[in-house]
C-alpha cells in the first residue's frame, strides 16, 4: 500500500514538472528577433468616487521593431487631439484628457511586452508552481490546461506593509504546450500607518505565432480596489493587428 502511494504521488510530481518543463521549453522556441509590423490599439478606461465621469480613451500607432530596435508612429491628427485635450484641461482642471491620458500609457516595456508575449509569459513563470496539469480540448483539438500559484514579489519597503497577497495563472496551450491563452488574477492587502488598502487585479492574453515570435494579439488588464474610504477601478485593453 505504501509502494503504491508513493508511486502515485511520484507521478503526479512528475506530471507537474514536466508540465512546467514543456511550457518553457515552447516559450523558448519564439526568441521574437524577426521584424514585426503591426498597428498597436490601446483602450484605457479609469473612475474613482472623486469623480462623476469615467476617463475612456481609444488610441492606435504603428509600431514596427527588429534587429535596429522599435519604432512608434503617431498620427498627426493622434498628436492634434492629445494637444487640444491638455490645453483645455489647462484652462479648465475639470476637463478630462482621455486621449492624452491613453497615450501616456503607450510606452515601450509595454509595446514589446505584447510583441514578445513568450517573453513576457517566461518571466511570469519565473516565481510560479505548477498546481494542476490538465488534458483538454481547444476548438475541438487536444489542448492544455496548466494552473500555476505565482509568488508575488515586493520590495523591502513595501514588503514590510503587506497583509496578504496571492496570484493564480492558467495557462491553456495547444497540444505542442504552445499557449493560446493565458490569465492571471490576483489580489493585495496592505495596510500604512493604520490605513487599509485592498487592490484585485485580472489580465487576461490571446497569442498568435509570427515567425519567431508568439504576439499577444490581446491582452486586458482590470485594476479595481479600496483605500482612505475612496474606490477605484479601471481597464486597459491593447490589440495588435499584424501586418
Amino acid at each position: 500500500m505504501k509502494t503504491t502511494m508513493l508511486v502515485m504521488l511520484f507521478a503526479a510530481a512528475t506530471a507537474r514538472a514536466d508540465g512546467l518543463s514543456d511550457l518553457r521549453a515552447a516559450l523558448a522556441r519564439f526568441p521574437a528577433q524577426s521584424t514585426i509590423r503591426a498597428a498597436v490599439t490601446l483602450e484605457k478606461h479609469q473612475e474613482n468616487d472623486e469623480h462623476k465621469m469615467p476617463e475612456h480613451g481609444k488610441v492606435t500607432v504603428d509600431v514596427e521593431s527588429g534587429a535596429e530596435g522599435l519604432r512608434v508612429t503617431y498620427a498627426n491628427e493622434l498628436v492634434t487631439r492629445a494637444q487640444t485635450e491638455v490645453r483645455a484641461a489647462e484652462a479648465d482642471p475639470e476637463k478630462t484628457t482621455p486621449v492624452a491620458t491613453a497615450l501616456r500609457s503607450i510606452d515601450a516595456p509595454q509595446l514589446v511586452g505584447v510583441l514578445d508575449g513568450a517573453g513576457t509569459l517566461a518571466r511570469r513563470l519565473t516565481n510560479a508552481t505548477l498546481q494542476k496539469d490538465q488534458r483538454i480540448a481547444v476548438g475541438g483539438r487536444p489542448g492544455r490546461q496548466l494552473t500555476f500559484a505565482v509568488q508575488p514579489k515586493f520590495s523591502k519597503a513595501d514588503a514590510k506593509h503587506i497583509k496578504s497577497a496571492e496570484m493564480t495563472l492558467v495557462v491553456t496551450t495547444d497540444a505542442e504546450s504552445v499557449p493560446i491563452s493565458a490569465e492571471l488574477r490576483g489580489s493585495v492587502k496592505a495596510k500604512f500607518l493604520l490605513i487599509g488598502f485592498e487592490q484585485k487585479f485580472h489580465e487576461t492574453w490571446s497569442y498568435a505565432r509570427a515567425a519567431d515570435r508568439l504576439v499577444a494579439v490581446q491582452h486586458r488588464e482590470e485594476q479595481s480596489g479600496s483605500g482612505m474610504g475612496q474606490n477605484f477601478s479601471g481597464w486597459t485593453s491593447t490589440s495588435v493587428a499584424l501586418r
